[in-house]
């Protein structure tokens, strides 16, 4: 998708990713059309412990990461969460917080299940959600161009 024809981006330089995550960028890239370029900085999400359990956590922590940019700069921050559905099943989930031009856009993304014994077990979780689920960066991008292509209707 081409979000070139965003009302005032026409122009703007960069964008900035609050993250140095691979994964998150290749998400991201998908707005380099209406950016020269894409940086990513390094941003904390203020959450103890680094992963954010549950919508609110996940939600103040990508919305922490972006408190650094105070000059109305175009940003786009993912925060990946974990939410406990019941005892035994929880759910991965992703919050991306957009500004572009002083405009926010936000969302969540799709939830990938699993089970709560895999949230410890980084390897076994990723080959969980590659069998059983999306991938994260399927995640991620469906997310950004679900929100970015609401913006262009």
């Amino acid at each position: 998708m081409d979000f070139k024809e965003l009302k005032g981006v026409s122009g703007r330089s960069t964008l900035f990713l609050t993250s140095k995550n691979e994964v998150k960028k290749m998400a991201a890239n998908q707005l380099l059309n209406a950016f020269k370029c894409i940086e990513c900085v390094d941003s904390e999400s203020g959450v103890s412990g680094g992963q954010p359990y549950g919508l609110i956590e996940t939600k103040e922590g990508c919305i922490f990461r972006t408190s650094q940019f105070k000059k109305n700069e175009d940003f786009i921050s993912i925060e990946n969460g974990f939410v406990k559905e019941c005892d035994s099943e929880w759910y991965d989930i992703a919050y991306i917080y957009i500004r572009i031009n002083g405009i926010i856009y936000d969302g969540w993304s799709e939830k990938r299940y699993f089970q709560r014994k895999l949230y410890n077990d980084i390897v076994k979780l990723i080959q969980h959600f590659e069998k059983n689920s999306i991938t994260r960066t399927k995640q991620l991008e469906d997310c950004v161009a679900r929100i970015m292509n609401d913006v262009t209707l």
